[in-house]
């Protein structure tokens, strides 16, 4: 398990992935400081009532919402960084030598998910730290509460890097992971809207196809606006797009193993 997590990560520094992620948070951190102005901008104008505190509750988180936007980015930069390396992990050549070592093919998956995993979530969680610290230091924003966002941001993960890893075992192609993945996100922007789509159609098996389809493709969307939510302190009623798309991921991780255990390389 430490030598393939070891891999993911000396993997990630090959592939300059590592400075794609150094880079984009040292731009959001400059973005920060420079939005300190807006600060000072508002105490003049408001003579001194109102801080960038005040405006963002007034405008529902805004500040928040930008963020989980960032946080959001980091997490599309994991996918598609890491959607080629298990593709690359069995391509020929390289497929024999790490399925000639003495451990099972359920084992050999599952390190490497879990190690990727591992991996490129400290990377979000440190990248979005670094972020969330300057804005606490340039605003004076703070709250524990953050921990549930970065908490929705790794489940996200998770759930998107079983289709890709899916993808990955099934074709063997960076690039179709990365499709795989683009597809599950319009399908699920397309089934948003399907309450217009079940009015538009005006037909019991569409309703039903529609429905059905919502409640299995996962609803990373969703997801992170209940993240948003918790973090300002609202309640959440429905948590169904959380544990309907964690199953949904779970339940790929498996016939992704039944898969891979019965594939020739």
């Amino acid at each position: 398990m430490k030598g393939i997590t070891r891999d993911s990560l000396v993997e990630m520094f090959d592939r300059k992935l590592v400075y794609v992620f150094a880079v984009v948070t040292a731009l959001t951190v400059l973005i920060v400081i420079l939005s300190g102005s807006i600060d000072g901008q508002i105490r003049m104008q408001t003579g001194g009532d109102m801080n960038v505190d005040d405006f963002n509750q007034v405008l529902g988180d805004p500040i928040i919402r930008v963020f989980e936007f960032f946080v959001s980015f980091l997490v599309f930069l994991a996918v598609m960084g890491t959607a080629g390396m298990i593709p690359t992990m069995l391509e020929k050549g390289r497929a024999d030598y790490y399925l000639s070592k003495p451990i099972s093919r359920t084992a050999l998956f599952l390190n490497k998910f879990v190690g990727i995993l591992i991996v490129y979530g400290l990377t979000i969680i440190l990248c979005g730290g670094i972020v969330y610290l300057s804005l606490g230091l340039v605003h004076g924003i703070f709250d524990f509460r953050i921990v549930y966002l970065f908490l929705f941001s790794l489940l996200a993960f998770f759930i998107w890097y079983s289709i890709t890893a899916f993808a990955g075992i099934v074709f063997g192609s960076n690039a179709i992971a990365i499709m795989s993945a683009f597809i599950v996100w319009i399908l699920q922007k397309i089934l948003s809207a399907r309450d217009v789509i079940k009015t538009l159609a005006d037909s019991k098996p569409v309703d039903y196809i529609v429905d059905t389809s919502y409640y299995i493709i996962p609803k990373t969307g969703e997801i992170s606006d209940m993240s948003v939510r918790m973090v300002s302190g609202r309640v959440i009623h429905d948590w169904m797009p959380l544990y309907s798309s964690l199953l949904f991921a779970i339940v790929l991780v498996y016939v992704t193993i039944y898969i891979f255990k019965r594939k020739n390389y």
